[in-house]
């Protein structure tokens, strides 16, 4: 039977296991504690891609041999012609070198003889702990020369372990995936045309990109004081407050979007608020809910009103130049004679817009032409 202390060094290696999910550095202390249980003079964690051999991480548990470890990332571990044998052990399984290599392997092997040897060091069990077909996750356990091999005891202890060091390992890729993805993504909203900016429940700005910068720098409309994100007109101000509450509440949370007025520029700031969790932002130690807030510069962009409105009907391009210069106040007439079209050919295309909008005369055309832009506040209504 195990004693107390034994369980105790056992809960305390468990713990240190799952917090290297999160701290890889957390490994070193836990594979130093199974350093004592079996009799090896060191631990090393490996996570590299065997088929190109570059290491994604590596951790030593002995300080003192760190040397040693920048020698195998930097070179050796591109000569180590045991790496394929290892990489071909299955998840979860323990393998020691002198099952699989003889001595006369050892005697013309560079691994053994000029770098492991030099640090008194001999025989090595592995284990995989993660990874796919194209990446490696495994510790290896290495004891001094002149030592006997691992035996069932060192085994069971081992066995003991790696449920915990495998589901740790499926955390951490995990962990990096999450990583990755967002990484991905505030590459992807850096790149957007669009000015991008993160508020938490409480109203204050988390984390803005260089399109918002830009946009809040001009003090147009929008602008952020003390921390917050305010418009201008008092409308403006009271609908982005109820839509970012709306956005971040603990129930029913939806998108609102509002145009805000400005002074400089004659079209206003298109501004959509979109719920959000914490886990979409990695620089937000908060987690509680969080709203997207989309910044849209039509002055900037120049985008045509045409694709929008082809986009949001199923227009055709003759039907969307016709919905545009209604818009501008042009009659079928006007129209017919600056396009050079007959007036046959545009009440056909305005008849098309009537079944497409699901409207039947032409001022109800206009009205709902006109509500498919966002709202100004303070803006008459027809």
């Amino acid at each position: 039977m195990k004693n107390a202390s034994q369980e105790q060094r056992f809960d305390r290696l468990v713990e240190l296991i799952y917090e290297s999910v999160q701290d890889i550095g957390q490994i070193a202390p836990a594979m130093q504690m199974m350093c004592d249980e079996v009799g090896a003079l060191a631990g090393h964690y490996l996570h590299m891609d065997v088929s190109t051999r570059e290491v994604f991480s590596s951790v030593i548990s002995d300080p003192a041999l760190r040397a040693g470890e920048a020698e195998y990332c930097n070179y050796y571990s591109s000569v180590d012609e045991r790496l394929q044998w290892v990489a071909t052990g299955a998840v979860g399984e323990w393998r020691a070198d002198y099952q699989r290599f003889d001595e006369r392997f050892v005697r013309r092997s560079e691994i053994y003889n000029d770098f492991l040897f030099k640090y008194g060091v001999r025989h090595l069990i592995v284990g995989r702990i993660g990874g796919a077909p194209w990446e490696n996750e495994g510790l290896s356990f290495l004891r001094p020369l002149g030592a006997a091999e691992y035996d069932d005891d060192d085994h069971l202890f081992l066995t003991r372990a790696t449920g915990h060091l495998v589901r740790s390992a499926a955390l951490r890729r995990h962990l990096r995936a999450l990583e990755s993805q967002q990484q991905a993504d505030q590459t992807l909203l850096q790149h957007l045309p669009y000015g991008t900016v993160w508020v938490d429940a409480a109203g204050r700005v988390v984390s803005f990109n260089d399109v918002a910068a830009d946009i809040l720098g001009a003090a147009d409309g929008l602008r952020i004081k003390a921390q917050r994100l305010h418009a201008d007109d008092a409308g403006a101000e009271r609908m982005l407050a109820a839509a970012v509450a709306q956005a971040t509440g603990s129930q029913g949370r939806r998108g609102q979007w509002l145009a805000v007025r400005r002074k400089l520029q004659a079209q206003p700031l298109v501004v959509s608020v979109i719920p959000a969790r914490a886990g979409q932002l990695a620089e937000c130690a908060n987690d509680g809910p969080l709203a997207l807030v989309i910044l849209q510069d039509m002055a900037r962009q120049r985008m045509p009103r045409g694709p929008v409105l082809r986009k949001m009907y199923g227009l055709t391009p003759a039907e969307a130049r016709l919905a545009e210069a209604l818009l501008d106040n042009q009659t079928v007439e006007s129209y017919s004679l600056a396009a050079g079209v007959s007036r046959n050919t545009v009440r056909t295309h305005l008849a098309s817009l009537f079944a497409k909008t699901g409207t039947r005369r032409q001022a109800e055309l206009l009205r709902m032409l006109m509500l498919s832009e966002p709202q100004v506040p303070g803006a008459p209504q027809m």
